[in-house]
């Protein structure tokens, strides 16, 4: 579940009149990141020239959880028939929203990503630490499946309940000493086998007429279709940011040349300075 701040509806966009397989990975996200970058200095072409992250300060963590959440839809697009998996359905009067919610012949799963580059997890209970700093994410996804449970239980006489699911990405090391009660913490790696060792606890009929409950709009709070020109500049972001990338290896490499060969003394202070964005 993820914590947003209201964004206006981009141009062209009505409030969905489709289903909640509109809705895009990572969208809600993916309309924060664009909003800050909208508002971003752009960079100058010394910046361009030495690669320095297109990505702005104020919607770096935006974009580091969207592309998680991204990286997690990929992997669930890959389940086998008989599995739906709808993304960023809206919950919350805050703009929380699930992240992925998953029905299938194993069950209903509500799966929250947390997006942590080269960090340390570790995992006790309901207890997270993140590079030694705690983490109420258990608490989130507990509560992210008790909101999906009230909807099952309109749905289903005898409804499974729904099992909630964080999927890390990313992390350098990940130690799980005891599993929470009620809450799945794995790695996003590990995802698509969890779901598929799942007993059967839905006969198709169910998985269906769940499917059809979710899909509806009317289900969830309302919420504004994404138009073609979200992903579009997503892309163009996302490509900037691997541009600038080989720039830097780029410039990483030269000086590590330039080092071996002891010619660097006069330019790598200067330059160390640029790719650092000082």
């Amino acid at each position: 579940m993820t914590q947003l701040v209201p964004v206006p509806a981009p141009s062209g966009t009505v409030a969905s009149s489709g289903t909640m397989r509109d809705r895009v990975p990572a969208q809600a996200l993916l309309e924060q990141v664009l909003l800050r970058q909208a508002a971003a200095r752009p960079r100058t072409r010394l910046e361009r020239l030495v690669g320095r992250d297109p990505v702005d300060p104020e919607a770096r963590a935006w974009y580091t959880g969207a592309m998680g959440e991204r990286a997690v839809a990929s992997r669930l697009s890959t389940l086998p028939p008989g599995w739906t998996v709808l993304h960023s359905l809206p919950v919350g009067r805050n703009g929380a929203d699930i992240d992925h919610l998953v029905v299938g012949p194993g069950g209903v799963f509500s799966v929250n990503t947390k997006h942590h580059v080269d960090a340390s997890v570790w995992v006790a209970g309901r207890t997270v630490l993140v590079n030694g700093s705690s983490r109420q994410i258990v608490q989130k996804a507990e509560a992210e499946a008790r909101r999906v449970d009230r909807i099952v239980a309109g749905v289903l006489a005898d409804p499974p309940a729904v099992h909630p699911i964080i999927a890390v990405v990313g992390a350098k090391r990940m130690r799980v000493r005891h599993s929470p009660k009620l809450v799945t913490v794995l790695r996003a790696e590990q995802l698509r086998r969890f779901l598929r060792n799942q007993p059967e606890r839905l006969r198709p009929a169910e998985v269906d007429a769940l499917v059809a409950r979710f899909e509806d709009p009317a289900t969830w709070l309302p919420a504004f279709e994404a138009g073609p020109e979200l992903l579009l500049a997503f892309s163009s972001l996302t490509r900037q940011v691997a541009s600038a990338w080989r720039v830097r290896l780029a410039w990483a490499l030269g000086l590590l040349a330039l080092t071996t060969a002891g010619s660097a003394g006069v330019v790598l202070p200067g330059l160390l300075g640029l790719l650092s964005g000082s």
